[in-house]
């Protein structure tokens, strides 16, 4: 599933599902158009990217709880043929923010050829690690955004 992430105010969730997802819509416009800001497209990297910040982390359970959160630990606010919006609470959001902000993306990815190595045959393109890479960094940014303006993340989940 290709997931994404945005920042919404609480209002809008309030809205529900289909506002959420107007609001999805119109920022993957925006996004598509060379316009960025406010978006974040981790396509199918979820899983790469929750792995490689729980093992930055050592597995602990903290670690573990908030990579769950950044990508998948949402409350689900509703479903449609194929997509699926979860939201994280401004609480929720400042959570993952402190943990998100306490990374280093240089060591993270450290630990990527670790963690790809069970996914991926042969050798790790370098594209793709710069790929991961600037992913991360987008997310951080997403999260960081949302916590200083008290905002909530919807994550959506298409595919």
């Amino acid at each position: 599933m290709n997931l994404s992430l945005f920042p919404v105010s609480v209002t809008q969730v309030g809205n529900g599902f289909n506002q959420v997802i107007s609001l999805f819509r119109a920022a993957e416009d925006v996004a598509e158009a060379g316009g960025g800001g406010g978006y974040c497209d981790l396509g199918e990297e979820g899983d790469v990217l929750r792995d490689l910040l729980i093992r930055a982390h050592g597995g602990h359970a903290n670690a573990r709880q908030c990579a769950e959160m950044a990508v998948s630990g949402g409350e689900i606010l509703g479903d449609d043929a194929g997509t699926v919006c979860a939201v994280l609470a401004p609480g929720e959001v400042m959570h993952v923010d402190a943990f998100l902000s306490r990374l280093d993306v240089r060591e993270v990815m450290l630990v990527a050829p670790v963690v790809l190595a069970g996914m991926i045959r042969g050798p790790i393109p370098e594209e793709y690690l710069e790929d991961i890479s600037q992913s991360l960094t987008e997310m951080r940014d997403i999260y960081s955004w949302a916590a200083r303006t008290r905002l909530c993340v919807a994550q959506i989940y298409a595919g």
